[in-house]
């Protein structure tokens, strides 16, 4: 990928770039890096990953050329668990981001997918380093498909690139300084405490939203009516009992609309 910085419109974000022809994970990268201590805002993007991540350690296939596969680096003065809701927050900022791409009409399925109708078009991986009350650091780890011409048959069934949409040419670096500028700004927020709006846009831009839902958990299935997020990022359900539980992770199938 071409230099960034001189198209950039972020204060801290991507400031400090390393770019990659190929990589294993670019989430592995970026760990190393901030071991290394690589400072808040470090990206790394790569033109391909042999072993990229996906949640709950799914492989994410990342072909060359045909999607945005980036990691950053965050070193946010937070307790680990109000870290949690950085995915929700990363979620909203790159949809700020896609925003610039009218018609393509990007939606949040919790708990980090961005789909296009029902059809995924990008994924994020958020994993931390911490001490039970000291994050040392976050790193969140985003794949978006351009296209999806290399996937296997399998992925691209259930995947959607950015192109197929708009029906024209995607220029990566654009795309990306689009994207960091909406997920700066959504961290900015965050980090100075405005997390009640940015659940609001969440809960706005979401596709579950007071639709009737099966979440299947390690402790089992549940069914209830979406009705919006905690304050770590985990999703509220009111069940047919009218009491409300909190879904910290799991699968989720749309069962109705309510």
């Amino acid at each position: 990928m071409e230099e960034i910085t001189d198209s950039l419109k972020t204060k801290w974000l991507g400031q400090n770039c390393i770019y990659l022809d190929s990589v294993d994970s670019t989430n592995k990268y970026a760990y190393n890096e901030a071991e290394n201590k690589a400072p808040m805002g470090t990206l790394v993007v790569a033109d391909s990953q042999t072993q990229g991540k996906g949640r709950r350690g799914n492989s994410w296939e990342s072909p060359v050329d045909d999607g945005l596969w980036f990691s950053v680096i965050l070193r946010p003065a937070l307790k680990p668990q109000e870290a949690t809701a950085l995915t929700i927050v990363t979620a909203v900022g790159i949809c700020r981001g896609l925003d610039f791409y009218p018609g393509l009409g990007p939606g949040i399925k919790w708990p980090n997918d961005i789909l296009i109708g029902r059809r995924k078009l990008c994924g994020i991986l958020s994993e931390m380093k911490a001490e039970p009350n000291k994050l040392h650091y976050a790193i969140i780890g985003v794949g978006l498909n351009i296209r999806t011409t290399e996937l296997s048959e399998d992925i691209a069934r259930i995947a959607v690139g950015m192109e197929e949409i708009l029906t024209e040419d995607v220029d990566k670096k654009t795309l990306l300084c689009h994207l960091l500028k909406g997920m700066e700004d959504v961290y900015d927020e965050f980090f100075q405490g405005k997390y009640d709006d940015i659940r609001e846009e969440w809960e706005e831009r979401s596709l579950l939203m007071n639709k009737k839902v099966k979440v299947e958990t390690a402790n089992g299935a549940i069914t209830g009516v979406v009705v919006g997020l905690s304050d770590e990022g985990f999703l509220r359900i009111r069940l047919d009992s009218q009491k409300i539980a909190q879904v910290i992770s799991g699968d989720i199938t749309v069962l109705e609309e309510n």
